[in-house]
């Protein structure tokens, strides 16, 4: 799992051209629009639960962007990595996605809490943070057999594994990252319509409280959405290296070619993942909206 997608002595050098302007370009947006999310959460004064949710889901984008987009660049000039490196800076890259998919997950079972009990208070920031702390142990401690397995090869990172090793982690992985976590927020989802559905109908003959219920249904309904969307790309651009990693520990011989090449397109996807959600955040809520709006205007106004 740590190391890298792609074979880059097998691959045309057209190929390495497209990669490094896909990665210059992917490294551009996310680095810039995740510390734009990070820099707009960080200066408001009244944080809500989600607010402090997006700002660690940005943390870890911006973290996987940091740490694995130059290490692929490096790869381009064959330069041998110390052990040191293949057994603990390049595996931080799991937790990236660990983190990530943890956070997501989270923030859907938070947001039915939220709906399914609306008399109950927010909770506690205290209790966030707590929660955020054991996601990111829960990643390292996911990382610790790729501390053991890594291994240093000529022009990259390897990993001694057993066959039957290999496939028992590849099965946690894909179902701790991908399988559990989209059957959880799924059906986080299919409550929060019911919820809806049922308070609409409890409230429609009561006028004193329609308004009330129309400002908090749209509230609702703005955050379901955007994290709807969230989730919806995560899952598409992290199921090439998803079936990838599952087709190469146990597909039959003649479905590897398969895996090389969802391997070749995946890290390119895994970037554009961490580029979109500062995208999503600005194109459907109103307050981020007006933020990147006030930084642009501040960026042009210096510029000149």
């Amino acid at each position: 799992m740590a190391g890298h997608p792609t074979n880059f002595s097998s691959v045309s050098e057209t190929e390495k051209q497209i990669k490094l302007a896909l990665y210059a370009l992917t490294f551009l947006l996310g680095v810039t629009g995740n510390s734009l999310v990070l820099v707009i959460l960080w200066k408001k004064h009244r944080k809500s639960v989600n607010d402090i949710l997006i700002f660690n889901l940005s943390m870890s984008d911006l973290t996987l962007l940091l740490l694995s987009l130059p290490v692929n660049v490096l790869l381009f000039g064959g330069i041998d990595f110390p052990l040191f490196f293949c057994k603990f800076i390049c595996p931080l890259v799991t937790v990236t996605f660990n983190v990530g998919i943890f956070t997501l997950t989270f923030m859907a079972v938070h947001r039915c809490r939220v709906i399914i009990n609306s008399l109950k208070p927010e909770m506690r920031h205290k209790y966030v943070i707590m929660w955020i702390i054991l996601i990111w142990m829960t990643g390292f401690l996911l990382l610790l057999p790729l501390i053991i397995v890594g291994e240093a090869k000529r022009g990259g990172c390897t990993e001694s594994w057993r066959p039957y090793q290999s496939r028992i982690y590849t099965a946690t992985l894909f179902a701790l990252q991908y399988v559990i976590p989209l059957i959880t927020i799924t059906g986080a989802y299919i409550m929060i319509g019911i919820e809806i559905g049922r308070a609409k109908k409890r409230h429609d003959s009561d006028a004193q409280d329609r308004f009330g219920l129309k400002i908090r249904r749209k509230e609702d309904l703005q955050i379901i959405k955007m994290m709807g969307i969230i989730v919806i790309l995560f899952a598409v651009f992290m199921l090439p290296i998803q079936l990838a990693w599952f087709i190469s520990d146990f597909g039959p011989a003649e479905y590897k070619k398969v895996a090389s090449v969802l391997l070749r397109m995946a890290d390119i996807a895994a970037y554009l993942h961490a580029c979109v959600n500062p995208i999503i955040y600005g194109t459907i809520t109103k307050f981020f909206r007006r933020q990147y709006i006030r930084y642009l205007k501040c960026v042009l106004v210096f510029n000149k």
